[in-house]
């Protein structure tokens, strides 16, 4: 346990105000010794950061209230003043004990004794810059899938069978037919013209699929929803090339990132607005990985495991894992991870199956940002296998999946049994 601080200050935030208690520590013993409630103006957190110089108080402790907290944190943090935020769940007091000065003494008093099991990661500027565009291109990506769901909507209740005949609605195909039909109020026109050659439908099937029957209402509708779709698509565009230009100080992580498998280049700035690229922060992998939400939660009374949910975690991160975790898995360059996934798939299924290798690239993501190296695959951890004889193509195989280059000599080729192979 950590010595005791001679003076802390604890403060609870609310949207409109702060409450903070400083605590002061007196022949071992804590003691309050001031009290005031902030404004959370900019003016108010001036006053207050200038109120915690009068006391000589220099840490500071906050709870992490929905965004409230991020202004004083701002206003508050410098090289002078070391500010700790922590999540409310750590510093909860018990129903019906608690007001807002109670809130703040006990997290004053807890800061002090060092009780607090965790405290949030805050990164940097930097970092945080990046996630906010990063997330908000992800809302945008919602909004636009919103918008398609609306058009498929408008073209089945119009009776246009569209989708029966295109295995992507919304590919080159799909878009320039759903344009020509609000141009020409109906299927009034010619499809062929607008038909990839790779479309294995022909174009009378195209004719019945788009002979319906769309009302001016829908048609105007369809028409405000490409509109915003279009709208929608060049925002994209725009926050991608923002999230480049936000993240062209950390290229070196970014290569990194970029050489595990299934990560792409905006899957990287995604994975790095999230995590940060020091990975000293989370002080281990186990504590990364339960961060993120890519480990069971601890749910077992007497013995017995009452579930095997994975826990909560960080809900912007946790999607773009799995996403390139279901790539990774499809990745010729990795057999060994496919391999993985099917062994697990083939007991559990394909949720956990996914889980598991998204929990693998997390822990080769943290291994790699912390050491500075490139993906690689492990060598040698995976058992070869064992039941019944191994013939030497199926060995080689094995090895080769785990990043061993094999050579021959011209030496005989034996077969070998269960026995003879190394574990």
């Amino acid at each position: 346990m950590a010595p005791m601080k001679d003076c802390c200050c604890g403060v609870d935030v609310h949207k409109s105000f702060i409450v903070a208690v400083i605590a002061k520590l007196n022949d071992k013993d804590v003691i309050f010794t001031g009290y005031k409630r902030f404004s959370t103006f900019k003016k108010g957190l001036l006053e207050f950061k200038a109120w915690l110089g009068m006391h000589d108080c220099y840490e500071i402790c906050m709870e992490s209230t929905g965004k409230y907290y991020i202004p004083v944190y701002r206003t508050i943090a410098d090289e002078t003043f070391h500010v700790d935020v922590v999540h409310p769940k750590y510093v909860k007091a018990p129903r019906g004990k608690k007001n807002d000065k109670k809130d703040a003494k006990r997290i004053a008093d807890m800061y002090m004794r060092d009780h607090i099991a965790e405290y949030s990661i805050i990164p940097t500027a930097e970092i945080l810059a990046i996630r906010d565009v990063t997330r908000y291109r992800r809302k945008t990506i919602h909004a636009i899938t919103a918008e398609k769901n609306r058009m498929s909507n408008c073209l089945t209740v119009s009776g246009i069978k569209l989708d029966e005949v295109l295995s992507d609605l919304y590919g080159k195909t799909g878009q320039a037919l759903i344009g020509e039909t609000i141009k020409h109020g109906g299927c009034d026109f010619d499809p062929e013209p607008f038909i990839d050659k790779r479309v294995k439908a022909t174009p009378e099937e195209f004719r019945e699929a788009l002979d319906g029957d769309i009302t001016p209402a829908t048609l105007m509708k369809m028409n405000m929803i490409q509109q915003r779709m279009e709208f929608l698509c060049n925002q994209k565009a725009e926050l991608e090339l923002s999230m480049a230009s936000l993240s062209k100080d950390f290229s070196r992580q970014l290569e990194i990132l970029d050489s595990a498998p299934g990560v792409d280049s905006i899957s990287a700035i995604s994975i790095l607005s999230e995590i940060g690229s020091d990975m000293k922060v989370f002080g281990s992998v186990k504590k990364c990985l339960s961060w993120v939400g890519v480990v069971p939660q601890n749910d077992e009374s007497a013995g017995k495991k009452k579930s095997t949910r994975i826990a909560k975690g960080n809900s912007w991160l946790k999607p773009v894992l799995v996403q390139c975790a279901n790539a990774a898995i499809k990745d010729k360059k990795h057999p060994e991870i496919r391999e993985k996934y099917l062994a697990i798939k083939k007991r559990r299924g394909h949720g956990k199956a996914i889980i598991t290798i998204a929990k693998r690239l997390m822990t080769a993501i943290y291994f790699m940002l912390l050491r500075e190296e490139m993906y690689a695959p492990r060598l040698g951890k995976d058992k070869a296998p064992k039941r019944g004889k191994i013939s030497l193509e199926k060995l080689i195989a094995h090895y080769q999946s785990q990043g061993y280059t094999i050579t021959s000599k011209g030496l005989p080729v034996p077969t070998f049994n269960e026995d003879s192979v190394a574990s």
